[in-house]
């Protein structure tokens, strides 16, 4: 990822001083080629429209789901009577029962204060199995986490490594809640009611919506379950290699290597106030930083100067210094095709440029 970049052009690379010709102003070009003609902004341009679409197929499941608790809410009756025999750490969370009428249906909802929808046809240890088992998404945070992998899954929808890595993440979501459900029945009771469910039928509900009943996932939830849950020596081994792996590439992202004074030049400039400004206004000009040369420059003041270095962005270097003080740097540049300036800038006390001019050689 840290190899795409979304190039934005600018719509004020350098500002021409009020008066000059339209000819002039013309040739204030940008100091690099069109942007949005490189590969890798076209390919980012790509990335954020896939992205933007991802986010609309998101905004519509969260529409979906909107909706479905809606129905679920008109057809339903608090149920709050059905804690009686529930374990005591579910039966006193802090979650709203709605016993949702002519339905099977078994899910989680809510963020923050979260509500289980259970259809009044479940009865006998299948209702206490869904009651468990949506009681146990809701302590463990499930239904945020839910989203969270939604909203990734859907704003990288065209990455099947993110499509196949969201699956095994809801897999081991219902794998974790199915575990800790399991602890509260027999397990071996829990995992044929668990599977006399799956078979049953799967009740359709949203994408966001924890459920005991995954279509996709049923088969193996039941092998899973039939597992223990433990780390691995090479899982954790995995994921401190994933670890270092993530902090490097971020690191190689974020961090750019500092750059020697002397940026394009074929020998050290002086270490002086003027050298280092000159120094600064050639690294400016090789990597289109027009926001760092019209600082330099005093743009859109009326003290506005001219670039001293020719606009040939990415290949301007120095190679000669004719004159240098601590204030002043006469020197010769050259461009792409061999082309050669000399130019001269003046600097203030307090590392200002004060003068500046930029003379073609014959």
């Amino acid at each position: 990822w840290s190899s795409i970049r979304i190039a934005l052009p600018s719509s004020a690379t350098f500002a021409a001083p009020i008066g000059e010709s339209l000819v002039a102003a013309a040739e204030l070009a940008p100091l690099r080629g069109a942007p949005w003609l490189e590969t890798g902004a076209l390919l980012g341009y790509a990335v954020a429209t896939a992205s933007l679409l991802g986010l609309a197929l998101f905004a519509g499941d969260c529409l979906a789901l909107r909706r479905c608790i809606r129905r679920w809410r008109a057809a339903s009756r608090p149920g709050d009577e059905l804690r009686r025999g529930l374990p005591p750490e579910l039966a006193s969370l802090s979650a709203e029962i709605r016993v949702v009428a002519d339905s099977d249906v078994a899910a989680a909802t809510g963020w923050i204060r979260p509500t289980i929808w259970i259809g009044d046809r479940h009865a006998g240890t299948r209702l206490k199995l869904a009651l468990v088992h949506e009681l146990t998404h809701a302590r463990q945070h499930d239904p945020l986490w839910l989203v969270a992998i939604a909203a990734v899954r859907r704003l990288y929808w065209w990455n099947p490594l993110v499509a196949y890595l969201a699956r095994q993440s809801v897999l081991m979501i219902e794998s974790t809640c199915d575990h800790a459900s399991a602890a509260h029945f027999a397990k071996d009771q829990y995992a044929a009611e668990l599977a006399s469910m799956l078979l049953a039928g799967v009740a359709p509900t949203p994408r966001l919506v924890a459920t005991a009943r995954t279509s996709n996932l049923d088969v193996l939830r039941l092998r899973l379950l039939g597992t223990d849950l433990r780390l691995r020596m090479r899982d954790v081994a995995l994921l401190a290699a994933v670890g270092a792996i993530g902090a490097a590439t971020a690191t190689a992202s974020v961090v750019e290597p500092e750059r020697p004074l002397a940026t394009e030049a074929t020998f050290a400039l002086p270490d002086t106030p003027a050298a280092a400004v000159l120094a600064t206004l050639i690294r400016a000009t090789n990597t289109g930083d027009s926001d760092v040369l019209t600082e330099l420059l005093g743009a859109y003041t009326p003290q506005e100067l001219p670039l001293p270095l020719p606009r040939d962005a990415g290949h301007v270097r120095v190679v000669e210094v004719l004159h240098s003080d601590p204030s002043r740097i006469e020197y010769v540049v050259e461009s792409r095709g061999g082309t050669r300036h000399v130019g001269e800038i003046t600097v203030s006390a307090a590392v200002e440029i004060t003068e500046s001019r930029l003379e073609r050689l014959p």
